[in-house]
């Protein structure tokens, strides 16, 4: 099947009174054109993905970024989110912190991954937590993902898939206390309240858009 133009829809205005679902990310790249995807889907809906600046991405930092971007667009509806999009890596204790710091603010939420965001791509194509070795490093990861998808995922048609990925992550989803285990990601549960908000006009184009090809 022929590679489709990037974002081969048409980008929705967004409605006057639309609301923000802001996604802070730990990322520049991967996680930020992830979700970029899902911007202009719904006029219902804005999609916003901040992406760490300079390569500063520790949790603290993305508390700052959030703040700034809230400023940034005026955001006082009690509708809009704001969600942290976060590896398990080097920054075990200033997670807890930002956990914390969510807790003050009703409308600010995480979704972790274990070790990395690799996980949630993996579940696009998979519906039972692998059997690699290293489960717990990025470094396993990264290349089985690109190995398991023909040509690596492409942020551009592949997240049309996210309702089978929410479903695939939230059956392989453990944690321990608020951590996910190594293979198990939080962002089934961001993936929800995105699918809520523009499941229906998703659907609309979703078969515009190839399914990733596995490499058993």
């Amino acid at each position: 099947m022929p590679k489709p133009n990037k974002f081969s829809y048409e980008k929705k205005e967004a409605f006057r009174d639309a609301f923000y679902f802001i996604i802070v990310c730990e990322g520049q790249n991967r996680e930020p054109d992830y979700f970029r995807f899902f911007d202009g889907i719904s006029s219902r809906v804005k999609v916003v993905p901040v992406e760490s600046i300079e390569g500063q991405s520790s949790p603290l930092q993305l508390i700052t970024n959030a703040n700034a971007k809230e400023v940034e667009l005026d955001d006082r509806s009690d509708k809009d989110q704001v969600w942290f999009v976060i590896d398990t890596d080097k920054w075990k204790e200033q997670i807890h912190e930002l956990r914390i710091e969510c807790q003050q603010h009703s409308n600010w939420q995480v979704a972790q991954s274990n070790p990395c965001f690799e996980v949630w791509l993996y579940y696009h194509v998979k519906a039972s937590m692998p059997s690699f070795d290293q489960l717990d490093k990025c470094k396993s990861w990264k290349p089985k993902v690109h190995q398991l998808i023909k040509g690596g995922f492409n942020p551009d048609f592949h997240p049309a898939e996210i309702t089978i990925a929410t479903v695939n992550a939230k059956n392989n989803y453990e944690e321990v206390g608020y951590l996910p285990i190594a293979g198990s990601t939080q962002v089934w549960k961001l993936a929800e309240q995105l699918i809520s908000m523009i499941g229906k006009d998703l659907e609309l184009i979703k078969d515009r858009f190839p399914l990733p090809e596995v490499d058993e």
